[in-house]
């Protein structure tokens, strides 16, 4: 009995607290603002996380940094620059060079790669041209293996199949594990791998391969690029959307090797120059790459960011360097905010790739989302600062009385105890 007049007393209380804060219209509203600005807090976060996670050619650092911290760092290069595939070998032998001297090695000892495989990196050329020593193999087997590069340069190809042509396509001409940075979704077959000795393997998307053959399943297919055959290893699904067709998606695109396009297309990102690459006078551009991706260990925030940029140029005006692991960060998206209407006035003269002008298109996504994420947050902060100040204004305790409470409270308690162990001690004496 004595329980049920307890459990109906805290039944009337909140019965009685309830009608009160019902009839109070004004907490009501409150409570439904804070509610109501929480449920969009919460529901944008989950929008930006959607967001984030569907944009992979952002996230390598993320897909390869069990072991140790990564870090994948994005160079654009202006289209004043001449850069060739000589340039990027010298490059990874800077970059690796820096690495070692931050004290990056590999601590594996025979574990399974970090990456996709080893680095073969032509160090004779570079140490002939620069008098520097060459590695030595403790020094390769200490770093190679856990970084890894891709290039590519932007242009054009025309694409043939039997009577079917596809004139001026969207050519990208990769090098280096540009497929590890930009795992697209693949319709069918796989990818090519940038130290293939064979150079004549392509992956279209499928708008490509419905334009040429009526089909995605063609893996093995043959397709001529200007009247030379190279061989279809994958078909990769075409993202869709206003945002992905201002990027540039709305073309159909060929992934080619460099050396392919630089052969067989047209270069358009950047300076090139034509030259004899055979006795038979056969020509290829040479140049023209302006998209150096880099994954490698980053031990010390911003030092992969700078040790790229480094390596690759001299002169920091004809680069722009982008740090992709830390990009949709909150202090990020914060700095996007902070130059967001100056921020498309671009003084230096680059060709971003389509993937790069998403990414800056969901920033500005994201940087507004996190303005209201950081609005509601605020209304909700100072309601509750409100609500507490009110609270304290119109409270009918004092500090005083709230420690005379607790005194009283630890006197009957200690009183009990006493009374209770007392009564066991005389309950003890009895029984004997």
């Amino acid at each position: 009995m004595k329980f049920k007049i307890s459990f109906d007393r805290i039944k009337e209380n909140i019965k009685s607290f309830g009608l009160a804060f019902i009839k109070d219209k004004k907490k009501v509203a409150l409570w439904a603002v804070c509610l109501s600005l929480m449920l969009v807090f919460a529901i944008l976060g989950a929008v930006s996380g959607h967001i984030i996670s569907g944009l992979p050619d952002q996230l390598g650092a993320d897909r390869w940094s069990d072991d140790m911290r990564m870090a994948q760092v994005s160079l654009f290069l202006t289209q004043d620059q001449k850069i060739t595939e000589d340039d990027i070998k010298r490059f990874e032998y800077i970059l690796e060079r820096k690495l070692l001297d931050a004290g990056v090695a590999d601590s594996t000892d025979g574990k399974e790669d970090t990456l996709s495989g080893p680095k073969i990196i032509d160090t004779i050329s570079i140490d002939e041209m620069y008098g520097s020593p060459k590695l030595t193999n403790e020094e390769d087997d200490g770093i190679g293996n856990l970084y890894t590069v891709a290039y590519c340069a932007q242009g054009t190809a025309t694409l043939s199949f039997e009577n079917r042509i596809l004139e001026n396509a969207a050519a990208i001409g990769v090098g280096g594990d540009f497929f590890i940075f930009h795992p697209l979704t693949l319709v069918s077959g796989t990818y090519f791998g940038g130290d293939d000795d064979m150079k004549d393997k392509v992956v279209i998307d499928e708008d490509t391969a419905w334009q040429l053959f009526g089909s995605t399943d063609i893996i093995g297919q043959s397709v001529l690029i200007s009247g030379v055959p190279h061989y279809i290893t994958g078909v990769v699904k075409k993202e869709t959307g206003k945002l992905y067709e201002a990027a540039g998606l709305s073309k159909s695109y060929v992934y080619m090797s460099y050396d392919s396009l630089s052969r067989y297309g047209n270069i358009l990102s950047g300076v090139i120059e034509n030259k004899k690459i055979s006795e038979d006078g056969a020509t290829a551009n040479i140049g023209g790459i302006n998209c150096v991706e880099v994954l490698c260990p980053n031990p010390i925030n911003g030092l992969a960011l700078k040790i790229s940029k480094e390596s690759l140029v001299s002169n920091e005006n004809v680069v722009v360097a982008i740090d992709n692991t830390d990009r949709f960060s909150t202090f990020s998206l914060f700095a996007v905010l902070k130059s967001f209407f100056t921020r498309s006035m671009w003084g230096k003269a680059i060709f971003y790739p389509y993937w790069e002008n998403v990414a800056r298109g969901y920033e500005d996504i994201l940087a507004l989302i996190l303005l209201v994420r950081t609005i509601a947050l605020l209304i909700v902060l100072v309601i509750a600062v409100i609500a507490i100040v009110n609270l304290y204004r119109h409270k009918k305790w004092t500090v005083r009385g709230i420690v005379k409470y607790l005194s009283d409270k630890k006197y009957d308690l200690e009183a009990a105890h006493k009374q209770k162990k007392d009564q066991k001690m005389i309950d003890s004496a009895d029984n004997e």
